[in-house]
């Protein structure tokens, strides 16, 4: 059996499926609130899924979550402080690290050699100023990092001396060269690197406590999984695993269903709405979409490989505050619908899940209190304004749409089978997942001028997802002939090479250490020489290659179902 969970910021869906000569069948289903004690809410889905013996059979458990990206997008991430130093062509600019932030007098030039030389004594001070002004966590980085991590490690180590959280280097965390985007990355790695300890702490102790004996895995934004000491490291890989586990469930249900219900050959919009955030995604011909760069996160490049999604502060729980008259969308969860907490009635707006509840759409809770709420806002035409509430909710929608799709028209984008896509993405139809989804699916259409739908099982597709992700495994390797070393930064391998080191040789190594897997590929492959004043010297190599994510088997049967 594969037992797949996924934690959004309102309901933990689970899906449990059986293996069968076919593919996998699916078993049962569970939905439950996501509690404050996010322990309570996986022991409530694992108890009602994991009986009769079947904890024993189980083959894999993998989790996805949103909380970590919930926790950026609404500011409740911690503070981090950023350390760097430069080199030749680079202008260290506060602007996109904010306040917290120190650029130190040291350089290193592109092949890594060390041109101006890190004073410790100032890496401590500017370390203690960033604690002392409220970094809960540091993150240092050097422009050409992968290369030599020695400047990195001098920072590291004063920052280990005054700061209590974790001291996180940008080049062990990713290798390539791109130095805004692994610093964005290594930032938001260290953001939420508390609250995933907490996370997988929760998780483990659930697991263990019902004996499972199986690998426990989390989800990655490009589809695959890692195990627990991997997402402990770089939690930030996790980041977009809730939106990436529901593009993977929409891709299973879609191959089960056949070829009347499967997207078609054009392009297919995903709207996943939770009830703290909305996450999109578009299948073209058939395919999920994956970076060429790297995702961008809660407004930050980073280097994180990943299925092309997008996530906004939207929801079934989103407040529609109003103002001069209107309700409008307001970024910050503060809470479940009212007529989940009644005793909130009058304290706080009503949310989109209490308009859809005014307006009959569906009965979350106590319906009565949600028309209340409206009453209290518009005792004239209360259903009026509910419904005026439910628009603008979905023209916020519209314009998010609007804004991913110019994005990803804008830039390099591939299939997950690396084909490059040439033409230009305008999907014609929406595909609705997540709770609301067969409430919401009927309404969008004429506010998003596309013809709009919710699957069977579109409620647990994520946790669905989740259960059928295949591990994907990416790395990069870097060489310099002349200066006669090669590394691999995110393997933690670093060896010499001789001057006649060359890319077929780079190329193999890479592949050997990444276990020689079938699947992992090279994607790209560069080799530049170097000159001297006085003539030519050696060549610097650099190589990545990946997996390609995909489903571990065909879903054999009618998918779970489990409402919200």
């Amino acid at each position: 059996m594969f037992l797949g969970v996924d934690v959004g910021g309102t309901h933990t869906d689970a899906v449990l499926l059986e293996e069968t000569k076919s593919g996998v069948r699916p078993v049962d289903a569970a939905k439950a609130r996501t509690s404050v004690r996010v322990i309570e809410s996986l022991a409530r889905v694992f108890d009602e899924l994991l009986t009769g013996g079947r904890a024993a059979s189980l083959k894999r458990l993998t989790v996805s979550t949103t909380l970590g990206l919930n926790s950026l997008l609404t500011g409740a991430a911690d503070p981090v402080g950023v350390m760097t130093t430069g080199g030749p062509g680079l202008e260290l600019d506060p602007g996109p690290w904010g306040p917290l932030y120190r650029a130190l007098p040291a350089q290193q030039d592109h092949r890594g050699h060390v041109v101006e030389a890190l004073d410790p004594r100032l890496a401590r001070e500017a370390a203690a100023d960033l604690v002392g002004r409220g970094a809960a966590t540091l993150v240092v980085g050097s422009k050409f990092g992968p290369k030599n991590t020695v400047l990195e490690e001098v920072m590291r180590t004063a920052g280990r001396e005054v700061c209590p959280g974790p001291v996180m280097s940008a080049s062990a965390l990713f290798g390539g060269l791109n130095f805004p985007r692994r610093l964005g990355g290594a930032v938001l790695n260290a953001a939420v690197k508390r609250l995933y300890d907490r996370f997988l702490d929760d998780l483990g102790e659930v697991a263990a406590a019902r004996g499972l004996g199986c690998p426990v895995c989390v989800l990655k934004s490009d589809g695959g999984v890692m195990g627990l000491a991997a997402a402990r490291a770089r939690p930030v890989l996790a980041l977009t695993s809730g939106p990436a586990a529901s593009l993977l469930g929409l891709w299973a249900l879609s191959d089960a269903s056949g070829p009347s219900e499967a997207p078609d050959p054009g392009d297919v919009l995903m709207v996943d709405m939770g009830g703290t955030s909305t996450d999109l995604a578009v299948f073209s011909r058939g395919s999920p979409l994956m970076t060429s760069e790297g995702l961008t996160i809660a407004g930050r490049p980073t280097l994180v490989k990943g299925l092309l999604t997008h996530s906004a502060a939207l929801g079934g729980d989103t407040d529609l505050a109003p103002v001069d008259g209107r309700l409008v969308p307001a970024p910050v969860r503060r809470g479940p619908a009212l007529a989940l907490a009644p005793g909130d009635l009058g304290l706080r707006p009503p949310t989109l899940t209490d308009a859809l509840n005014a307006l009959g759409r569906c009965a979350v809770g106590d319906p009565r209190v949600s028309l209340r709420a409206f009453e209290l806002l518009a005792p004239g035409d209360p259903v009026g304004l509910a419904r005026q509430g439910v628009g603008a909710v979905l023209e916020k929608l519209a314009d998010e749409i609007k804004l991913f799709l110019e994005r990803i028209n804008q830039q390099p984008v591939y299939t997950v089978g690396d084909f490059l896509v040439d033409w230009r993405l305008e999907p014609n139809r929406a595909v609705f997942l997540g709770g609301p989804a067969e409430t919401l699916a009927p309404l969008a259409g004429e506010a998003l001028g596309l013809a709009c739908s919710a699957p069977a099982g579109a409620a647990t597709a994520n946790a669905l997802g989740a259960a059928l992700a295949r591990p994907t495994v990416e790395a990069e390797l870097y060489a310099d002939t002349d200066h006669g070393l090669m590394s691999a930064p995110t393997l933690g391998e670093s060896r010499k090479i001789n001057p006649s080191y060359n890319l077929d040789q780079a190329k193999q190594d890479l592949l050997d250490l990444m276990g020689g897997r079938p699947d992992v590929r090279v994607t790209s492959a560069e080799s530049f020489s170097q000159f001297h004043e006085y003539g030519r010297a050696g060549k610097v190599i650099r190589v990545t290659a990946q997996s390609a994510p995909g489903l571990v088997a065909r879903l054999a049967g009618p998918p779970p179902s489990r409402s919200a």
